[in-house]
């Protein structure tokens, strides 16, 4: 017999949830279905993996001691390719009790109860009493038993937890659950539940988990498809239930609407449910402090969408929902841990930072962060976990260092970053607090937390993880090559859990190669001069009347040409890095290129570009595209990458946009590619525009470039783009054309 239900249900390997998987809930069976050590032997019986488990219970329950009040407590009939729940549940031991007396757990996973069921009932569909929701009525139920029918006419008295993962279950029909008054844990995972109906949880009024991730179901054309609830009020039973898991179940978005419905909740996992646009408040009046949503693109678009939490909401995991700013955030005061890695997130506000006063880890991981200059993560009082890595930091500022002062943990690792002295401290401090400081692990700050008992979440857990496993930070100096000065004016608490010889290391801009953080020379003392005796003896007057005359026009001045003043740093940067590249190759007219276009563009575009572009350019017209995240050699820094790639291009293709004069490194190739305009001489440049951008947001390069360089405008309207593509198409096949009548002359 070929289980399809368990090879072709399975959703592929993921990363688990916030609310982790169901033998992370419970310890007494395995992910097989095992009875584990943490059953008593005197209390169990385990007949999995056997043939004739009927026969084999029977034989077992005969020869029970049922000494001492000793009673079977705790069933395995896991794969034992059942298909149907089997009735056995009158079956005695040897004082004559029956099995439904004495059960607490059982478990029936990875059997076949699909089986007798296979062929899917038909349906028709109309429309409830509010005109809103489709409901599915059966019009030709199948006469055979369905998958429950051993659960039928047997009351458990004492039955606590029930397993049936991996049973291939498509349907839960009316009441299935019905003489289980005292069940607490039910565990439907893995199954390929599609339909549930408003009496499927009928009788279950003690339920406090309910596990229902990972159902993956297919229809008759082979199309995945949805969790149905056939009516609102499927969860109204449940006035007890704390924990709701429909984790990689896809979803359907009314669904939201009747998971609100429970009062009681406490956890929730919907990642990876395909869910989007939570509306305002939906949870407000809920009791929900655990909350995952990660891989559900723009769930949080209503920034609103967590108000009515403030006073309970505490761990929320949110990665991978498309998030650029952490505003949904604001005013969370109960919060502790927050989880938004793999998104777009650029900047913490100060409002934001300043109202998260109880949050104790943040992982901003593959975001958008840039270096900072001003207080920021000190305004988080309780904050003693921070990840930033891979990320867009260039440079660890003073101001940064300082943020990191209070902090137990941080890890900066797989950031491009320039190397200077705050770096260094960064890592001597590391260094210096690995030899006094142990490793602390972090809890919650409400004590009333329930984690380990009837409300469980992997948060702590996950970053106590990060902390046991991380790598020592050892001393990087050898022979006296570098000296550990460990007496610098900077302090702070902190330590690294990313730490790794290969990631710790920075740019030498005047050098033009990496090296470790420790051997960058030292900032010295910052606070030598005794500046306050002389401002208190000398210049006090001076200091409050005179410099304020002065400093107040230069202030104005800043202020009206920030733009200006910020793009001249820019220049001035991205100036010393051109001056390391070497410029003894000028490329000529005989020079064979590797790609006939290097295309510069941000992550905002990628889109457009993977969308649009290449199709139009590499199908169409046949012109090799040169592109960061393909073509990049693995090993090189990113520097190296964008030097080498356009200089074997014979052309470079700007797509501009807003958010490109944004992007630092978008900045410094349109630099490059004016640096090598200036060097070679060449008209090998050409502009695309995705949107109009005014002068006042133009910085001075790309003013330039547009008034010495032919740009084509992207058109919004369909019909235009044909002639779009044509003008681009034929400026390209122009450049590689030159190219080619060049490689064949030489």
């Amino acid at each position: 017999m070929v289980w399809l239900g368990a090879v072709g249900a399975q959703p592929p390997p993921q990363e688990r949830c916030l609310t982790g998987y169901m033998t992370d809930v419970q310890s007494w069976v395995d992910d097989r279905g095992k009875l584990t050590e943490r059953a008593p032997r005197d209390s169990k019986i385990d007949v999995s993996y056997q043939f004739n488990a009927n026969r084999r219970l029977h034989q077992q329950l005969e020869a029970y001691s049922c000494a001492n009040g000793s009673s079977v407590q705790y069933l395995s009939m896991a794969r034992n390719q059942l298909q149907l729940v089997p009735k056995i549940f009158q079956f005695t031991d040897r004082c004559g009790r029956p099995l439904s007396d004495t059960l607490v757990y059982m478990t029936l996973a990875g059997n076949f109860f699909y089986a007798t069921n296979f062929e899917r009932p038909k349906f028709e569909e109309h429309m409830n009493a509010t005109n809103a929701i489709v409901v599915p009525d059966a019009v030709d139920v199948l006469a055979s038993e369905m998958w429950s029918s051993g659960f039928h006419g047997v009351q458990f008295k004492n039955l606590r937890q029930l397993d049936l993962r991996l049973c291939g279950i498509r349907e839960l029909e009316d009441s299935p659950f019905r003489n289980m008054p005292n069940l607490e844990k039910l565990f439907l995972g893995e199954n390929n539940i599609y339909v549930i109906n408003e009496n499927s949880f009928k009788g279950l009024s003690n339920l406090i988990h309910l596990d229902i991730s990972r159902n993956y179901e297919y229809n008759t054309n082979e199309i995945y498809r949805g969790l149905f609830f056939g009516d609102l009020k499927v969860f109204s039973r449940f006035t007890r239930l704390k924990t709701l898991d429909l984790s990689y179940t896809k979803m359907r978005q009314e669904n939201l609407h009747a998971i609100k419905k429970i009062r009681s909740l406490q956890s929730l996992s919907i990642c990876e449910t395909e869910l989007t646009n939570m509306e305002a408040s939906w949870l407000a009046g809920t009791s929900v402090k655990y909350l995952d949503v990660s891989g559900n693109q723009n769930i949080f678009k209503d920034i609103k969408a967590l108000q009515g939490l403030k006073s309970t909401l505490q761990v929320v995991y949110a990665n991978d929902i498309a998030l650029n700013s952490l505003d949904v955030f604001d005013s969370l005061s109960s919060l502790e841990i927050l989880l938004v890695s793999n998104n777009e997130i650029s900047t913490i506000k100060k409002k934001v930072a300043k109202s998260l006063i109880n949050l104790q880890a943040l992982i901003l991981d593959m975001n958008r962060l840039t270096t900072w200059f001003r207080p920021t993560i000190v305004l988080m009082p309780n904050l003693k976990f921070l990840s930033m890595r891979n990320n867009i930091i260039n440079l660890i500022s003073e101001e940064m260092e300082n943020d990191f002062e209070n902090l137990m943990y941080i890890g900066i690792s797989g950031n491009f970053v320039v190397c200077n002295c705050n770096a260094r401290e960064l890592f001597l401090l590391a260094l210096r607090n690995e030899k006094i400081l142990p490793d602390q692990f972090i809890h919650s700050i409400n004590n009333s937390d329930d984690n380990g008992s009837t409300v469980y979440h992997t948060g702590f857990r996950d970053i106590n993880y990060l902390i046991s496993n991380r790598k020592r930070v050892k001393s990087v100096c050898a022979n006296n090559e570098c000296k550990e000065d460990l007496s610098s004016k900077s302090s702070g608490n902190f330590q690294l859990f990313d730490y790794d010889d290969s990631t710790y290391t920075c740019l030498l801009v005047v050098e033009g190669r990496t090296t470790k953080f420790a051997t960058i020379p030292s900032c010295g003392a910052r606070s030598e001069i005794g500046i306050d005796d002389v401002i208190s003896n000398t210049l006090e007057k001076l200091y409050y009347l005179v410099i304020p005359l002065f400093v107040l026009p230069f202030l104005i001045f800043g202020y009206i040409f920030r733009r200006n003043i910020r793009y001249f740093f820019i220049t001035m940067r991205n100036s010393t890095m051109l001056s390391l590249i070497n410029n003894e190759d000028i490329i000529d007219e005989n020079t064979i290129f590797n790609y006939d276009v290097f295309v510069s563009y941000c992550h905002e575009d990628r889109g457009w570009v993977l969308d649009q572009l290449l199709p139009h350019v590499e199908v169409d017209a046949n012109v090799s595209v040169c592109l960061h995240e393909r073509d990049f050699m693995v090993g090189l820094s990113i520097l190296e990458n964008i030097v080498s790639c356009m200089d074997r291009s014979k052309t470079i293709l700007l797509i501009l946009s807003r958010k490109f004069l944004l992007s630092q490194w978008c900045q410094f190739e349109m630099h490059l590619a004016q640096h090598r305009l200036l060097e070679t001489r060449r008209e090998d440049l050409i502009l695309v525009l995705l949107e109009e951008i005014p002068r006042r947001l133009r910085p001075n390069t790309l003013h330039y470039l547009m008034l010495t360089n032919t740009y084509v405008v992207w058109p919004k309207e369909k019909a235009e783009q044909t002639m779009f593509w044509r003008r681009l198409n034929k400026s390209l096949l122009t450049h590689k054309m030159r190219q080619a009548n060049n490689d064949s002359i030489a």
